[in-house]
């Protein structure tokens, strides 16, 4: 059991991590390449960041590479990036607000199945909160739900992969100090990808300056920061815990989309977000109240 002042720092990193990798869509709505080049370049230039880390830790170690936990863990994410950037190709923003909040279900299914001792009273109810406010802000614009069923699809399935690779990474992260860990798995992810570009016939160079920077900015935002916080927290907390804070993703997407964009927030965003906020907070009270009656002193 982790003490109080840590979990409070715990919940601090996760929200200023979910912040971070809320400009993600922002980037990739900005980006004009293929999908699958923004979702290389990002978990390339990650992998480039952290690599002199990695040399200089003394408990970063090749045999790390020889585990077959993390080449699995690194292919649920690649799917993920995949699945998730070209689904923006597809579907409305609305439609991907809605889908998005299916995550959270996924890991809840996965945790059920397999580690109900994670599963705690409370969670239920503040998911269902999160995600009742999801579908508010996605009802802005229902003429276009389904409209494209392909894009749905990815996104659902994007949904189904980020879950899972969070609820799987969580036994390994136990087991391994943080670096090593998000190294090991993001290097197989971008071997992953890499061989994904080479198949799909797409060029490595060719794009636009801008491109590039919004290549850079999404491995050093988002991922270096955002999605590394992420299995920082999950080692911590309940996956679903962890994946239910990313509901609240899309509100602060939108936000950034109007102030960098100038994309206008519609008023459902604002009474979804709300309710999204509120089953937030509801779910990391109870999961504090829990733990409480669960270790009395």
């Amino acid at each position: 059991m982790i003490n109080k002042s840590i979990e409070k720092r715990i919940y601090l990193i996760l929200a200023a991590g979910i912040l971070v990798i809320s400009f993600a869509g922002v980037f990739v709505a900005m980006a004009d390449a293929p999908a699958i080049i923004i979702a290389f370049y990002r978990m390339f230039f990650t992998i480039a960041v952290l690599t002199p880390v990695f040399i200089y830790r003394k408990d970063c170690r090749l045999e790390l590479f020889f585990d077959r936990r993390p080449v699995i863990i690194g292919f649920f994410l690649a799917i993920h990036f995949i699945l998730w950037v070209t689904a923006f190709e597809y579907t409305a923003v609305a439609n991907a607000v809605i889908f998005i909040a299916l995550q959270p279900l996924f890991t809840l299914l996965f945790e059920r199945l397999w580690a109900k001792e994670d599963l705690r009273p409370g969670i239920y109810r503040g998911l269902f909160i999160a995600i009742t406010g999801s579908i508010i802000v996605g009802a802005g614009d229902l003429n276009n739900l389904f409209a494209s069923i392909r894009g749905d699809t990815l996104a659902i399935m994007a949904a189904f992969f980020a879950g899972l690779y969070l609820f799987s990474g969580r036994s390994l992260r136990k087991k391994l100090d943080y670096f090593p860990y998000i190294y090991t798995v993001y290097t197989y992810a971008t071997a992953f990808l890499l061989i994904a570009v080479i198949f799909s016939g797409y060029s490595f160079t060719g794009y636009s300056q801008t491109n590039w920077l919004l290549f850079i900015g999404l491995a050093l935002g988002p991922t270096v920061i955002g999605h590394s916080v992420l299995n920082l927290a999950v080692r911590y907390v309940p996956a679903t815990l962890v994946s239910t804070t990313i509901i609240g993703e899309p509100v602060l997407t939108s936000l950034l989309a109007w102030i960098l964009l100038g994309d206008k927030i519609p008023p459902l965003t604002i009474v979804g977000g709300t309710f999204i906020i509120y089953g937030l907070l509801y779910t990391m009270r109870r999961n504090k109240q829990n733990k409480k009656l669960a270790n009395p002193k």
